[in-house]
């Protein structure tokens, strides 16, 4: 039977509190150990006062990683958390005795947002002497402004190296842009690379700070509007000895001016799906899609579609006669569908295979024209399915405006017009020799709600004009006259003022329609003040989290209470804090 020897352990006593332990290099027990090392100052530094310096960005709101490169991180969390351990060096000296630090766990505690600072409770593991220690040490940052890379090019004269020029070359340059606004404010992912935009007479500049963000930005625009994009490159500067150059690129999109609702004379060559010269612009996206505007009276409806290509291919191919500021109302009078046998199919539902537009000969009367005389128009329209008698449409009055509509067309070396030489011509003779053109061309048909809306607009522009708002017109007089007896400058610097207030006005406003101005009050609400009751409900949070600290301010509390009987006696009478029932009912 094998002997089995009992082995004894030498134990010696400690040299600070005389506990029997194991003998070590430091004779020492492990709770003296971590008493005399202190972890603290190890974390935060030289100084325990004093905090550990994090960077953020004054004009985007980022966290600064590393010294190039910044992110968006939420208040408290997981990723600013992460940035906070980076940015303690004692934890990523390489080859340095903290190698054997380790970080067992992680967590925030709670700080007012307005006080610049951030406090970590880091739980940290460590061998001192074959002794392992495990403490759980509190670690301070502190806040400061710096500005990151991307917002500091934005105040120097290199600040951008790609150029989105988006231009449409019309009178009403606006509406054509309105579409493209609509759609960059509901889309943040595709305005977040922009650094400014400006504004000029016929359209906006984008400025990026890469060509692949400019580019991506232009197709954006592509699938949503006709345009015609050209890109060209400018040299900049040059370095010979490292072969390297910096060039601005300009990608130059050219909108099609044609906007929904125009009245549009196409050119003889190009009108081979339309049974005129006439054609109305029904829709506008990544191509134009057109309506014959002076249809026969037949049973089909003649469509056409044009490509941003198709456009430029021909120069002058088409021609806008009418905008929609032309427009003027009308009342339907009498409906008559061109092809009768469509009637019973319109209240079988969608399952029918009922288009949406239909043929329809229309008698109609200027609702201008109502109780003053008795003309009646008639025409030819799409909008057959649409309309009933008593609707009120919009549309183009081209008896009154048969003068406007007269067109003048040059000749000049090369160009590609329809006509052979200079001449006045009327609209009759350009379109066809025997066509007989329509009284009136419809548009649309108008809604009760925006008939409704009308109307009131109608009643308060007649309500300023009556004589009860004559003392306001004469304030406004003697305001303008004590204005202009005002100090006099130079009228040239007065002139140039109104200019770049009026532009600056401009500007600002398709910023907010396009949701610039959002995204920076979205930037600048994450880091404002919370509601109280959100924070008491924070703060009580954070106090089941923690028992010591909620321990360590009901303490605190007591001897409040026992120094201030008066205040306790207050509290008993009704008038408690919100924050102490919170605590009272985390404990």
């Amino acid at each position: 039977m094998p002997q089995i020897l009992a082995t004894t352990v030498n134990k010696i006593p400690c040299c600070l509190c005389g506990t029997l332990i194991v003998p070590n290099a430091a004779n020492q027990c492990p709770s003296c150990l971590a008493q005399n090392f202190d972890l603290q100052s190890l974390l935060q530094g030289n100084d325990r006062d004093d905090p550990i310096i994090v960077y953020q960005c004054r004009q985007c709101r980022r966290f600064a990683r590393t010294e190039t490169h910044y992110e968006y991180c939420e208040p408290e969390s997981p990723r600013l958390l992460s940035i906070c351990l980076k940015h303690i060096q004692v934890l990523n000296k390489k080859g340095h005795t903290s190698n054997q630090l380790q970080v067992v766990d992680a967590s925030w505690i709670w700080t007012e947002p307005h006080s610049m600072r951030l406090k970590l409770r880091v739980t940290v593991r460590t061998e001192i002497e074959h002794v392992t220690i495990q403490q759980r040490v509190p670690v301070v940052f502190q806040i400061h402004w710096k500005m990151c890379p991307n917002c500091n090019r934005e105040f120097t004269n290199r600040t951008w190296h790609a150029l989105v020029q988006l231009r449409q070359k019309r009178e009403n340059t606006r509406k054509g842009l309105a579409a493209l606004e609509m759609a960059l404010g509901r889309n943040k992912e595709v305005r977040k690379n922009v650094l400014k935009i400006d504004a000029t007479r016929q359209g906006l500049d984008f400025y990026f700070l890469t060509l692949s963000d400019a580019q991506q930005f232009a197709q954006f625009l592509q699938r949503l509007a006709p345009l015609k994009i050209k890109t060209s490159s400018k040299l900049v500067s040059t370095d010979v000895k490292n072969n390297t150059a910096n060039m601005k690129h300009t990608l130059t999109c050219e909108m099609v001016p044609l906007c929904r609702d125009d009245l549009v004379l196409v050119h003889k060559e190009s009108r081979s799906k339309l049974g005129g010269r006439l054609a109305l612009v029904s829709k506008v996206a990544s191509v134009i899609h057109l309506v014959d505007a002076s249809p026969k009276r037949n049973c089909q409806l003649e469509e056409m579609e044009v490509t941003a290509d198709g456009y430029h291919k021909i120069g002058n191919a088409y021609t806008v006669l009418q905008t929609s500021e032309r427009m003027i109302r009308f009342v339907v009078l009498d409906v008559e569908l061109c092809d009768p046998s469509g009637e019973q199919a319109l209240y079988e539902g969608p399952s029918s295979g009922v288009e949406k537009y239909a043929l329809a000969d229309v008698q109609l009367a200027r609702e201008s024209d109502l109780g003053s005389n008795d003309e009646v128009l008639s025409c030819v329209t799409h909008l057959g399915n649409l309309l009933q008698p008593g609707d009120v449409v919009w549309g183009y009055d081209l008896i009154s405006t048969a003068d406007n509509l007269n067109t003048t067309v040059n000749k000049a070396s090369g160009s590609t017009s329809f006509m052979g030489a200079t001449s006045v011509v009327g609209l009759e003779e350009v379109v066809n020799s025997n066509f007989v053109l329509q009284d009136v061309v419809l548009v649309k048909k108008i809604k009760s709600k925006e008939q409704k809306d009308l109307t009131e607009a109608a009643d308060a522009a007649n309500a300023s004009d009556m004589p009860g708002s004559s003392i306001d017109h004469d304030s406004g007089v003697e305001a303008g006259r004590k204005k202009k007896n005002g100090p006099r400058g130079s009228k040239k610097k007065l002139r140039r003022q109104q200019k770049e207030d009026k532009k600056q006005r401009e500007l600002e406003e398709t910023a907010a329609r396009m949701g610039f101005l959002d995204d920076l009050a979205e930037a600048q609400a994450q880091y404002a003040f919370g509601d109280e009751e959100e924070e008491d409900e924070h703060f009580a949070q954070q106090l089941q989290n923690d028992p010591e600290l909620a321990a360590e301010l009901q303490a605190v509390e007591e001897e409040l209470a026992q120094a201030y009987p008066e205040g306790k006696k207050g509290n008993a009478d009704g008038d408690t804090n919100p924050k102490t029932g919170s605590i009272e009912d985390s404990m």
